[in-house]
């Protein structure tokens, strides 16, 4: 079979919602020498874009996102396997959270997602970090961006407290916010550098733009 049939296979399996038949496809491809990359950007990632552009025009629900994510996961875990070891291949370091107060996830576990299959390295911290927590993990691992996803409006001081200490720590790693509780406009007020939207594929579009990296 020819690596654009292998290609389209697991991105049609992750279209499907199907997680055997993701896992059984990538590794079909990884065993006949598919860059990995290639898999992850041609099949995985399209796979959950499509199914994320779907949702966003609402042809589609929120459970089939999640049900494409776990197919993405299963294809995800053997390209990693294989990519282990060769971090220069990935596009950017993510350090990724939700603010402290905040316990919501689903949003931030999509973005996660989307972000490792468009080919980002992505520590994620969990929920209900503290802003210092932010800050150490991205100096360990010299991350390029820090992105916050916040449902609850309370918890913005401590959105905001993470992107007054990058600055003043003086790295490198721009600010991504994202969810409900967010706008362009608390982007702005908060010191953020960027607003990834409310949802996964708006977020990995407006990442690879702060970033300088083609769509």
């Amino acid at each position: 079979m020819a690596e654009k049939e292998m290609i389209d296979k697991i991105r049609n399996s992750v279209v499907s919602l199907s997680v055997a038949n993701t896992e059984a496809a990538t590794r079909e491809a990884l065993d006949s020498g598919v860059d990995p990359l290639h898999i992850v950007v041609g099949g995985l990632a399209a796979g959950l874009t499509e199914i994320g552009e779907m949702w966003v025009r609402k042809e589609r629900f929120i459970s089939h996102v999640l049900m494409a994510a776990k197919a993405l996961a299963a294809g995800q875990v053997l390209v990693e396997q294989k990519m282990a070891g060769k971090e220069g291949i990935y596009k950017a370091v993510v350090v990724l959270g939700t603010p402290k107060g905040d316990l919501h996830d689903i949003g931030k576990n999509l973005v996660g997602m989307m972000m490792r299959a468009a080919g980002f390295k992505v520590y994620d911290l969990g929920v209900d970090v503290e802003p210092q927590a932010f800050i150490d993990k991205a100096k360990e691992v010299d991350a390029d961006l820090i992105g916050m996803s916040l449902i609850m409006s309370i918890c913005l001081d401590k959105m905001k407290e993470v992107c007054n200490l990058t600055k003043s720590a003086g790295l490198k790693a721009k600010t991504l916010i994202g969810g409900p509780a967010t706008s362009a406009r608390v982007a702005t007020e908060i010191g953020a550098d960027a607003y990834g939207g409310f949802d996964a594929p708006t977020a990995v579009r407006a990442a690879k733009q702060l970033l300088g990296i083609a769509a």
